[in-house]
C-alpha cells in the first residue's frame, strides 16, 4: 500500500529507528504540500488511507493535518514502529479555549516519547521534538509540560518562545479525528474556513501562502509578494508548490480569498 510513497520520499523498509523517522519526516515536509484548499473549493475530505495516499502521494495535491499525519502514523506504524494518535489544541500563543482540531503523532522509541508532526504549515518542526526534555536544539522547537498533565509545543523567536499548540497523553481514536476534520472544513469560525494556506518546506527555503501574501523564507531573508490577479495565484499554486490546479479553479480561490479578507 504504502510503496508509492517510499517511492516517492526515496525511502527504504528498515530496522525501526529514530533516524529512520526523521528522514521520513524531513523528506514528507520538503515533498508534500500543507494546504486547505479542499476546504475552500468545497470538496470531500476523505480520511481513508488509500484517499489520502492518492490524494497527497498520487496526485501531489497536499492536505491539511488530518490529512498528513494520518499518512505519516499509518506508514511509521506499518513499518513496526509504536505510535498512537493525539488531537492538540492550537493557541498560536494565546491564553484561549479552542478545540482540538490538530491531529499529531505520539513516537515511542527507545525508551523516550516524540511527537511526530508533518501536518503545520510553515511553522512545523522537520524532526521529532522529544517530550520532557528542556531543549532547544531541534531546530529551535521545545515541549514543557503545563500544569497537570498537559504539554505545549513551543517555537523559538528573537521575541522569546512562542506556543503552538497544546496537548495531552490521552488516548484518541480515528472517531475523534473525524469529529476534528469535519469542525475544521465546515465550522462557520474553523480557521481553514477563513483562510486560505499553503505551505512546503524545502531544504533551504519556506514557502509559505497566507490569503494574499506569499511569503518566501530562507535564514537571512524573507520575500513577501502580495497576489494581486487569478493567473498570478495560478503560478504560484502550480509552479512553486507543484500542486495541479486549473485556471478555473485558481480563479474562484482568488474569489474566495478576496471575499475572506473583506470580511476581516
Amino acid at each position: 500500500m504504502f510503496q508509492p510513497y517510499y517511492k516517492k520520499l526515496n525511502i527504504e523498509e528498515k530496522q525501526p529507528s529514530l533516524q529512520l523517522v526523521k528522514d521520513i519526516q524531513k523528506k514528507h515536509l520538503e515533498s508534500f504540500s500543507f494546504n486547505n484548499i479542499s476546504v475552500l473549493l468545497k470538496q470531500p475530505i476523505s480520511l481513508e488511507i488509500e484517499d489520502i495516499i492518492n490524494k497527497i502521494v498520487i496526485n501531489n495535491f497536499g492536505g491539511y493535518c488530518f490529512e498528513h499525519n494520518k499518512l505519516i502514523h499509518d506508514v511509521l506504524q506499518s513499518l513496526g514502529f509504536n505510535v498512537r494518535i493525539l488531537v492538540a489544541r492550537v493557541v498560536n500563543n494565546q491564553d484561549i479555549d479552542t478545540p482540538r482540531t490538530h491531529r499529531i503523532t505520539l513516537l515511542e522509541q527507545d525508551g523516550d516519547k516524540y511527537i511526530v508532526d508533518v501536518g503545520f504549515g510553515a511553522m512545523c518542526p522537520k524532526t521529532p521534538i522529544k517530550i520532557d526534555i528542556l531543549n532547544d536544539s531541534n531546530q529551535g522547537y521545545r515541549i514543557i509540560k503545563n500544569n497537570g498533565n498537559e504539554f505545549q509545543l513551543e517555537l523559538s523567536t528573537q521575541k522569546g518562545y512562542f506556543t503552538l499548540y497544546k496537548f495531552n497523553l490521552e488516548n484518541y481514536t480515528q472517531a475523534d479525528c473525524i469529529m476534528g476534520n469535519f469542525y475544521s472544513s465546515n465550522h462557520p469560525n474553523a480557521v481553514f474556513v477563513n483562510n486560505f494556506v499553503i505551505a512546503l518546506k524545502l531544504e533551504d527555503i519556506t514557502l509559505s501562502l497566507r490569503n494574499n501574501s506569499y511569503h518566501k523564507i530562507s535564514e537571512n531573508h524573507t520575500e513577501i509578494i502580495n497576489v494581486t490577479n487569478p493567473m498570478q495565484l495560478y503560478s504560484i499554486i502550480n509552479d512553486d508548490f507543484s500542486i495541479s490546479i486549473t485556471e478555473e479553479q485558481s480563479s474562484k480561490l482568488f474569489g474566495i480569498t478576496k471575499k475572506l479578507l473583506e470580511n476581516l
